[in-house]
């Protein structure tokens, strides 16, 4: 069997990492002109193969052949071509690079599916422009409007619509551009893993069994500020210490946690005045929680919320608690994750069955159809940094992977 291409991808990777703005790293955010170099990029491939491209009302991108139509479910593998500010080459181009290069064995092999063949591009995965994470997946699942999307604003006041308007691309209206399981059977994502686990297993294929969900906060403790060298100890309403507390808390609780998947992350720190001899008045920090169980995620956010509460009155403090962040975890399609297995194990692949501490587009998709996810490793687990990096070859073993389960996916029922 012709395998996919590692040369192909690797032109296909580098060509969408140089649809960058100046600046370390790759520097794509979602609607700009990069962007759109990305996503014309790949219509021409699309089209080359006899697909046509479809902008869906919240930015997303769709292709399927023109002669298959689009009133018919379909097999879909995608991802996104938006990129944190000085991130990585691998970070969701894998996967649309993946759907270009299936397109291609398809019609290299001549294989004619059961049903079509979509790839999809979502819009504004990383969140990074206009601040919400998922934003086009979510919109395409309907999970936000127009109106969520027409109030999301970037850096310089433009909305999301706004900024979508101004590319000139056409929009196409049809059903609102939601989708659901009558428009897509079975929903595939191949994605760099972000970590080290399946380097380290020296294992080639991650099988995602589920997707975290998120609990994240902001957490303000407000105190005095005052002399550093004046005040005695037992007086002071030090912000920063009782923070400190905080930090330590949240490692501990996650550490603890009843599932042994917990992690908790203290990302942002902000303190003032910030001055060595000032004790400190205000300190904000943000607070990052995920777990695969909905159940331990809510018990731990609780017990740190609870200990926060404890700290602050403890060090006679003010604290205040934001929820910036809320998504609950997913199982993700165990028909779906059953053809993936077979797959590799046909052709003689590795396979480490995981969960997925980041979110991706998977995560909403997959509350509305069918939806599945593979990783390949990341040389040192390094992402969202310009050294982010995998072998064309791991993307290419996953693409076999993938274009075997598909073939399985794609078989109408009955």
């Amino acid at each position: 069997m012709v395998g996919a291409s590692a040369e192909r991808i690797h032109q296909d990777i580098e060509t969408i990492a140089n649809c960058s703005s100046p600046g370390p790293g790759t520097n794509r955010l979602s609607f700009t002109p990069e962007y759109w170099a990305a996503v014309d990029y790949v219509a021409a491939q699309m089209a080359a193969l006899g697909y046509e491209r479809k902008t869906t009302p919240h930015g997303n991108t769709r292709f399927r052949r023109r002669e298959a139509g689009w009133d018919e479910p379909a097999v879909a593998v995608g991802s996104h071509l938006d990129a944190v500010p000085q991130g990585g080459r691998f970070d969701g181009v894998a996967g649309v690079v993946a759907g270009v290069e299936i397109a291609r064995l398809l019609e290299d092999l001549d294989v004619r599916l059961g049903r079509p063949y979509e790839l999809l591009i979502c819009a504004e995965e990383e969140g990074a422009r206009f601040g919400s994470v998922l934003a086009g997946s979510k919109a395409l699942v309907g999970r936000l409007t127009q109106g969520d999307l027409a109030q999301m604003t970037d850096a310089g006041g433009t909305s999301y619509l706004q900024a979508l308007g101004e590319t000139g691309e056409p929009v196409w209206a049809d059903q609102g551009g939601v989708l659901g399981a009558a428009d897509v059977a079975a929903y595939y994502e191949l994605h760099i893993e972000q970590s080290v686990v399946l380097e380290t297993a020296r294992v080639p294929i991650g099988i995602v069994q589920g997707i975290v969900g998120i609990r994240q906060y902001r957490v303000t403790f407000s105190g005095v500020a005052n002399h550093a060298g004046a005040t005695p100890m037992r007086l002071r309403a030090d912000s920063l210490a009782a923070a400190a507390q905080a930090i330590a808390s949240v490692e501990a609780l996650a550490t603890a946690a009843a599932s042994g998947l917990t992690v908790g992350t203290v990302g942002m720190l902000v303190n003032e005045p910030n001055a060595a001899n000032v004790i400190p008045a205000r300190t904000a920090l943000s607070i990052d929680l995920r777990d695969t169980d909905a159940a331990v995620l809510e018990e731990v956010a609780e017990r740190v919320l609870e200990r926060i509460a404890r700290i602050a009155e403890e060090r006679q403090v003010r604290a205040q608690v934001a929820l910036t962040a809320e998504s609950a975890p997913v199982v993700l399609s165990s028909r779906l994750r059953g053809a993936l297995v077979r797959s590799a194990e046909r052709q003689g692949i590795g396979y480490l069955e995981m969960p997925s501490g980041a979110v991706h587009d998977a995560l909403e998709i997959a509350r509305v159809m069918d939806a599945a996810m593979i990783f390949v490793p990341s040389i040192g687990g390094r992402s969202h940094c310009p050294e982010e990096d995998t072998p064309c070859e791991a993307v290419a073993l996953g693409v076999d992977v993938l274009l075997g389960a598909i073939q399985t996916a794609s078989a109408r029922a009955g």
